[in-house]
């Protein structure tokens, strides 16, 4: 008689435990965020919510044959995932989706559900990178031979993004990219060079582009003109400062009575504020760093390059997003549209970085073989003795 299949969870189970325990927050808290909104729209105020416990129980699927599949097998599927990556983005612009003048989605009207290119792209982006510099090795640091070319597929991508326009993914992945770039050893002037002309080229379009000047300027005043675009950052400020310390309670936010646009999205962590204070912002944020400490462990004991620039790369794409997302609700930050990761109402960010958590904790079972260990740099052997 064969045995029945069952999923093998032999990884890193602190993280496994972490992302759950965030996806299970996140359908607390869309489930309490959206009820206004669906039952306005929907005449069913708990619409939203169903329709993301499917996304989250599809996201699991994706995680758990991640972390089935080997991971080595990512690196042979590099190039072609980018460049489909690639292709799904420039198709965009002939049958891509419109909502609020931003071509960003597919629009698959059989199953009534839209489809973001942009999130598989960046972990597309990373698997490249990786890919790259484990084949260049030392090579990397020749700006010809092996930083132009990853500088290259990395502006690629974030070029198309940000034509779509979609300047807060393209900001995100481009700090992803400089990430593995730097981590994978890649000269600090190089990317000193390529960041200065990335910021040159970001200056030129803000105040080209009126309303990405009015964002920059809002943020500068962000006390004045509360009625235009500081209203979102203003109520998301009154949601956070409200919660106090233990917060309103569950179910109980005042922002979520269309105060606040987009709470159950990129403004979720306002509402999280609201309605478990400070104590629940705290712990949700200690979550995301413990992720990444774990993250930054794993990539240490891989003793494969490719399967720890992998790590940093994932790693580094939830805690970048998720300090981002909070920096845009406690003003710190312009608006940028990117969702809390596994926390915020949505589906194909939510299933591709379930799927990339998959493909690290497939890294996690490999353990470093005697004498394989390379030097790494030491802000990784500090992160590393953090998350011990």
């Amino acid at each position: 008689m064969r045995k029945p299949i069952a999923p093998n969870l032999e990884c890193d189970r602190r993280i496994l435990l972490i992302v759950f325990a965030l996806m299970l927050l996140g359908v607390s808290f869309v489930g309490s965020a959206s009820s206004y909104f669906s039952a306005a729209k929907f005449d069913d105020p708990y619409f939203l919510l169903k329709k993301h416990i499917v996304r989250v129980i599809i996201a699991c699927f994706f995680l758990l044959v991640a972390v089935r599949v080997d991971y080595t097998h990512f690196r042979r599927l590099a190039p072609s995932a980018y460049v489909f990556g690639v292709i799904t983005l420039i198709g965009l612009f002939v049958v891509g989706h419109v909502i609020r003048d931003t071509s960003r989605w597919y629009r698959i009207e059989a199953l009534q559900v839209t489809i973001q290119p942009s999130e598989f792209a960046r972990l597309a982006l990373v698997m490249l990178l990786a890919y790259w510099i484990a084949r260049k090795g030392i090579e990397i640091q020749d700006f010809k031979r092996g930083f132009l070319p990853a500088a290259v597929a990395l502006l690629v991508v974030v070029g198309l993004m940000a034509a779509q326009p979609n300047y807060g993914t393209a900001t995100a992945t481009t700090l992803i990219g400089f990430l593995v770039l730097f981590v994978g050893g890649a000269k600090v002037k190089h990317l000193f060079a390529l960041g200065g002309a990335l910021a040159g080229v970001a200056l030129i379009r803000v105040l080209s582009v009126g309303y990405l000047r009015d964002r920059v300027v809002a943020y500068f005043h962000s006390g004045e003109e509360l009625t235009g675009v500081n209203w979102q950052p203003f109520q998301s400020l009154v949601g956070l400062g409200s919660g106090g310390i233990l917060g309103l309670g569950f179910g109980e936010s005042r922002q979520k009575l269309n105060w606040l646009p987009d709470s159950h999205t990129d403004f979720i962590f306002s509402i999280l504020g609201e309605e478990a204070g400070l104590v629940g912002t705290l712990i949700v944020s200690l979550l995301f760093l413990l992720l990444v400490l774990r993250a930054l462990k794993i990539s240490t004991k891989s003793g494969d390059v490719f399967g720890e620039l992998l790590v940093v790369g994932i790693g580094g794409s939830v805690f970048i997003y998720a300090i981002l997302n909070m920096l845009v609700a406690t003003g710190l930050f312009p608006v940028t549209g990117l969702p809390l990761p596994f926390l915020s109402y949505g589906g194909s960010a939510l299933v591709v970085n379930a799927f990339s958590v998959g493909i690290l904790l497939n890294v996690s079972k490999r353990r470093s073989r005697r004498g394989v260990a390379r030097k790494r740099r030491p802000f990784l052997q500090r992160g590393a003795a953090c998350a011990s």
